[in-house]
């Protein structure tokens, strides 16, 4: 059987990184398991090794978006609460201005009623006995 190429590695890796939910980045990152000159009688020890560093990685990569997620879920809730209270006192806010409108129109309507009983001719005729 021969070597699989350096691209076809990166291949593998990248599908390795996906299955596990990593970045194509950092598993190409982590060293590929082949066999050690040093130790060339036990090539499954490198193995277990590249295999404990990666579910490790894949660990504190789990965490950390684990935490990202609680963090975005908080900050979720706090702007649906904060857009809860700024409607409400956008509403009242509305509500005070329209009340405000219909003083005005009450006042200004009251205003000239009166301007126009006061420019009505008098009533002259005596009343009648």
């Amino acid at each position: 059987m021969r070597k699989p190429s350096s691209s076809s590695k990166n291949v593998i890796a990248a599908l390795v990184a996906a299955a596990f939910g990593l970045t194509a980045g950092a598993a190409l990152a982590q060293p590929t398991p082949q066999s050690d000159q040093s130790n060339a009688a036990s090539p499954r020890h490198a193995s277990k090794k590249s295999v404990r560093q990666l579910s490790s990685q894949v660990k504190q990569e789990s965490d950390q978006m684990r935490a990202t997620t609680s963090k975005l879920n908080r900050a979720t809730a706090q702007l649906k609460n904060t857009t809860g209270k700024m409607k409400e006192t956008q509403a009242t806010e509305t509500r005070v201005a329209s009340a405000e409108h219909h003083v005005k129109r009450g006042e200004r309507r009251q205003r000239s009623h009166v301007h126009s009983r006061r420019n009505a001719p008098a009533n002259t005729t005596p009343p009648q006995q």
